[in-house]
This record gives structure tokens, C-alpha cells and sequence, in this order.
């Protein structure tokens, strides 16, 4: 199987300091207790392809970090992204991946500086139209002067301002294929259908599979009739249960869960695939399958997985549900100590090992 990252070493990212991830499997559990940084690590698993790439690291910020009462203010969100207790504002990484190891830093200025009134009306996504005089106020706003570095050489630069709401990129930068699922990916209509639905025989696997969420599924299909009122078409499941297809939306979260997992296992392809909270809305009794189908097809399309868990459940089903890729599979626990991640590693025989006969919790 795929190992397209080796190693993650971490000296700070959010609330993490000192954490070294090694020997990296084909598939890679973590887990551990809330906020011991699971889903932090993940996230810099997204920028390891792109890291100069600020349009990457703009897809780390966190909805819960935003000022929605404002709007969705870009300074807040790449705050945040920052150990909140440390006045010296930085990130810094090393990775192997692709057979290269390099080391990221990204350095974090905190500055005031004078705008003028239009230019941060501009910022905030407000009309000129909004404009109560015509002169021009300066005014003193916050900003983030971001630098990223990637061996040691300046990479790129940008600038974020206090109660910024369109902040945009133009970085070019190409990136591998690397797909990350949050818990709450399966409530939206997008999924990765496209690469499923052009190949046959992953299509008839798929539906079997999802014979465990809906017994009768005949077809999923594409209903483009729907774009030119909403732009776009949508995804219609066909069973025996119902008179006509339905939209996938309409079905439980179990059901889209599913679908997005294995789609997007497939449009992995080569790459990377980043599951948060693999658990989330998949029934004890469709695990086993659904799991099983998702290694597996990433072992045959040359994905390296990574995902997070902290059911003790989920994780026994995925050591378990294809015992032929037990061996590809390991275990890293996170914990806080002191100020500090620490993190125990176990290969995936060993992990149902202390599991099974020693008693030993994995989480």
C-alpha cells in the first residue's frame, strides 16, 4: 500500500508543541482525548503538498474561529492558527513526503497600520455605493503580516486586516491529491461521484456496499435538470422503496457518509485521503463493510489514509474489517503532557493485541 507521507514532525501548530509522528503506515489511526490535537494534525497533512500556498493554509481556518456576528473575518481565523499563550507568533514543521523531507515556517507580525476609508470599505466587502461623504478617512486597522519559509527560503508573503471578509489568492501553485472529509462534510450536497460514476465496476461495488444503508438501491444517477436554477444538478439514489429517485439529501446521514467516503476514496487516486472523525454518522451494524471497502479500494488506487477517531468501536471495526491489510495499519495515541504532545505508536497487530488480551485502552 501507499506511503506518501513518512514522517510529521511538529514543534508548533495551534495548542500542539513538540509532537513527532514517525514511520508512517498505509493507514494511520489517531486518536486520543478531546483537544489533544487529532484534527490539528490532519490539517497540516492538507498543506504538506503546497505549504508557500496561502490558499491552502486559508482552508485551515476553522468556522468556529470566525466572528459570524461580523462576518467571516480572514485576521481571526489565521490568528488562531497560532499557540494562542505565545506572544512570538509562529508555525514550524518538518515533513517527509515524496521521498523529500522539508521544513516549514511560517512567522506571524502583528502591526497597525493607516488605511484609507474606501480601501478597508473594499476589505470588508462593502459598497462605495454605502458611502455617506465623499472624503476619505484614514483609519487605523490591525493586520497580520504573514511570512511563510519553506528550507529556509522565503516562499511568500502576504498581509491580513482586522474585519477582512474577502481575502483572495492568486497563487498558481500545483498540488498533489490530497483530500480531506471533517465530520460535517457528509451534510453538504458535494461529493466525489464523478470519479465513481465513470468506471463500472467500482459503481456496482459501491452499490452493494450501500445495500447495508438502504437494502433495495437500484442506481445513483445524475440529475443535471435541476442547473439552470441552482447551477448545478444533483445526485438521485433509486430504490425499490420509493416510486421515484430521490435526491441524496434526502436520505439519512449514514447513507451520504457513506457515499462520501468511498467516492472519495476513489478520486484519491495516488494521493492522500484525510478522514476527521471516521465514525461520525456510520451505524455500528454498516461499519465492517464500509470500512472494509474503503481500505481496500485505497490499497488498489494507492492511497495513504489517514484518519481520527476516538470511539473505541471504530477503531477495533477498522483494525479488524480487512484483516489481509492489518499489517499496512498503525495506531498513534496523542495525550498532553505538560506543555507538551506526546504520542505512542503501535503497529495494527500489535494494537488488537493490547486491545483484545492485554485490556489496554488504545484511546
Amino acid at each position: 500500500m501507499a506511503i506518501h507521507v513518512s514522517e510529521l514532525n511538529i514543534e508548533t501548530y495551534r495548542g500542539i508543541k513538540a509532537l513527532k509522528l514517525e514511520n508512517f503506515a498505509s493507514v494511520n489511526i489517531i486518536t486520543g482525548d478531546n483537544n489533544c490535537g487529532k484534527t490539528s494534525v490532519l490539517e497540516l497533512l492538507r498543506s504538506v503538498s503546497a505549504p508557500s500556498d496561502f490558499s491552502v493554509w486559508k482552508g485551515l481556518i476553522r468556522k468556529n474561529s470566525m466572528n459570524m456576528r461580523e462576518g467571516i473575518s480572514y485576521y481571526e481565523g489565521f490568528y488562531d492558527l497560532f499557540d494562542i499563550d505565545e506572544d512570538d507568533k509562529y508555525i514550524k514543521y518538518n515533513v517527509g513526503y515524496k521521498n523529500e523531507e522539508h521544513e516549514i515556517i511560517m512567522n506571524a507580525e502583528i502591526l497597525e497600520d493607516e488605511l484609507l476609508e474606501v480601501e478597508y470599505m473594499k476589505l470588508q466587502g462593502i459598497s462605495y455605493a454605502h458611502r455617506r461623504h465623499e472624503q476619505d478617512y484614514l483609519i487605523n486597522v490591525k493586520n497580520i503580516l504573514l511570512k511563510l519559509y519553506v528550507d529556509g527560503v522565503k516562499a511568500s508573503e502576504s498581509r491580513v486586516y482586522e474585519g477582512q471578509l474577502r481575502y483572495m489568492f492568486h497563487n498558481t501553485t500545483k498540488r498533489d491529491n490530497i483530500i480531506y472529509i471533517s465530520p460535517a462534510s457528509h451534510t453538504t450536497s458535494y461529493m466525489y461521484l464523478n470519479a465513481v460514476l465513470n468506471n463500472s465496476d467500482m459503481y456496482e461495488q459501491m452499490l452493494d456496499v450501500l445495500k447495508e444503508y438502504d437494502k433495495d438501491v437500484i442506481s445513483i444517477n445524475y440529475d443535471n435538470s435541476y442547473a439552470e436554477t441552482s447551477g448545478r444538478g444533483v445526485y438521485k439514489i433509486l430504490s425499490k422503496s420509493h416510486q421515484k429517485a430521490l435526491p441524496l439529501n434526502m436520505y439519512g446521514d449514514g447513507m451520504k457518509k457513506a457515499v462520501l467516503l468511498m467516492s472519495a476514496a476513489i478520486a484519491a487516486k495516488d494521493g492522500v485521503l484525510l478522514i476527521d472523525e471516521l465514525k461520525t454518522a456510520i451505524h455500528t451494524s454498516a461499519m465492517d463493510r464500509t470500512f472494509a471497502w474503503v481500505i481496500e479500494m485505497c490499497k488498489k488506487l494507492n492511497v495513504q489514509v489517514f484518519l481520527t477517531s476516538h470511539s473505541k468501536e471504530a477503531i477495533d471495526k477498522l483494525l479488524k474489517c480487512s484483516p489481509q491489510n492489518t499489517s499496512s495499519m498503525a495506531v498513534y495515541t496523542l495525550s498532553k503532557r505538560d506543555d507538551k504532545t506526546v504520542v505512542r505508536r503501535l503497529d495494527g497487530y500489535t494494537a488488537i493485541e493490547v486491545q483484545d488480551n492485554m485490556g489496554l485502552e488504545l484511546r
